[in-house]
């Protein structure tokens, strides 16, 4: 379990593991195997530091993983929270007229939900207060307020929820609409994250890359969405789910098994392979695909080479001596 890769002859060491939550690291159920908590373990003995980036809450994700939560990293809002444990180590907040704007812009589409997602807490209104399991799943620390008026917090993030699950109808209107500096990302079928233009988990995870001196080729990352995909580009090791949207698996350095399937624990644990040599040979002729397009094409190769290879073991029969 030593996570070494050897890429063109050179032993690389991970030293950082970055995943997604929803869709990557959780199946449908928002569950993962208990097995982590193992292979958690393995990581921290090996100073293999893991990080949980997410457009959830921190509080939520905290709360998720304890009683580890202490050693891990978790950068929250798609970027606007990072966090050590309970050390908070860099916010990115909208200002106030920014924040008003989205208000007024969302509140033209009656159908849709906001929420408000603030340093302290989260916030939504009364009227929608029956979407409190939805909010529950997402967030811990939560607020029900009659008017965005009483919030006294700095905001983050504006998630905006359609609860008929067809978010990306809204994309462009809502987009056009937004003040210069500020964007939106959709995440899934259901949400659409309003946030600054500047921050993403790309610029989160190579924030914590220059604060614990790590390199982009000592990092894997996974992801299955678009609001993953600085993410990914800011690793070499990046891993689409079988479940991601094209825009994600085209990018990827390697195709994990879909969210359902654990793929991303299986990643981590099939990278105990060491002192293997996988030759994969290209017979002449066919499209070109072009270098990125040929590591893909190799890494499968090699991939299902490895999966369908069996383990001969040796054992000493009869010692002869001449």
């Amino acid at each position: 379990f030593n996570m070494f890769l050897k890429i063109k002859g050179i032993s690389l060491m991970i030293k950082l593991i970055a995943t997604d939550m929803d869709g990557t690291f959780l199946d449908s159920s928002k569950r993962f195997s208990m097995e982590f908590f193992d292979i958690f373990e393995e990581l921290r003995k090996r100073k293999i530091k893991f990080v949980i980036a997410s457009g959830n809450q921190y509080f939520r994700l905290y709360q998720k993983f304890l009683p580890i939560s202490n050693e891990m990293y978790f950068i929250g809002e798609n970027g606007s929270y990072i966090a050590k444990g309970v050390k908070l180590i860099a916010t990115n907040t909208l200002k106030k007229e920014q924040v008003q704007a989205v208000i007024q812009l969302v509140e033209s589409h009656p159908e849709l939900n906001m929420i408000l997602c603030g340093v302290k807490s989260a916030y939504c209104l009364n009227e929608f207060k029956h979407l409190e399991p939805v909010v529950r799943t997402y967030y811990c620390n939560y607020q029900f307020v009659e008017s965005y008026d009483d919030i006294d917090d700095e905001i983050m993030k504006i998630a905006i929820y359609d609860p008929n699950h067809q978010i990306i109808r809204y994309a462009d209107d809502i987009a056009c609409g937004l003040d210069k500096g500020v964007k939106a990302t959709t995440s899934g079928n259901e949400w659409i994250d309003i946030q600054n233009e500047d921050i993403n988990k790309g610029v989160a995870i190579k924030r914590l890359q220059r604060e614990l001196n790590i390199k982009p080729e000592e990092c894997m990352a996974f992801g299955d969405q678009m609001n993953d995909y600085t993410l990914l580009k800011s690793v070499k090791y990046s891993y689409a789910m079988a479940n991601a949207v094209p825009r994600i698996k085209d990018i990827a350095y390697g195709i994990a098994k879909s969210n359902d399937h654990q793929g991303v624990l299986e990643v981590i644990k099939k990278e105990d392979l060491r002192d293997v040599v996988v030759v994969v040979t290209r017979y002449f002729g066919g499209i070109k695909l072009g270098a990125g397009g040929l590591v893909r094409a190799y890494t499968k190769g090699a991939k299902v080479g490895i999966e369908a290879a069996q383990i001969i073991e040796k054992v000493k029969y009869k010692e002869v001596g001449i």
